[in-house]
């Protein structure tokens, strides 16, 4: 008899995510920022890196190269990248910017609210419900 032994990842994270920024121009630009990169990696295909078990395969595309450049953001790795294609929701109200996504890894998020200033707070839904829905 074999006796399969493994980790799933089922258990969803609900998590949420707050960048307060000091100016509603600066939640814009991350924004926009977001949404940009997000459409590069869904050109490159990014996403299937986050699977890719050999790290030395993780490259940047020359278009997300460029991109990378002109936005002025070098803290990203080509893992990272894979985040801004996974499923998440992403609301902007004034100077804030919401995240909600069941994925754990959110790095990405959190270095592109900081490079701008923003004060994150990150936090489970499931245990601060009463939090999440005030953060929308």
């Amino acid at each position: 008899m074999k006796i399969w032994s493994g980790y799933g990842s089922e258990h969803s994270m609900n998590l949420v995510l707050i960048g307060k920024f000091k100016k509603a121009q600066d939640a814009e630009k991350v924004e926009k920022d977001i949404e940009k990169l997000s459409e590069q990696a869904l050109k490159d295909e990014t996403h299937s890196f986050v699977f890719d078990p050999d790290p030395k395969d993780l490259r940047f595309s020359e278009g997300m190269l460029s991109l990378l450049r002109g936005l002025r953001l070098n803290t990203l790795g080509p893992d990272e990248i894979g985040q801004l294609v996974s499923d998440y929701r992403l609301e902007r109200e004034d100077d804030r910017i919401i995240v909600k996504t069941d994925e754990a890894d959110v790095s990405a998020f959190v270095k592109l609210f900081i490079e701008t200033g923003a004060k994150v707070e990150v936090f489970s839904a499931h245990d601060y419900p009463a939090d999440s829905a005030n953060a929308s």
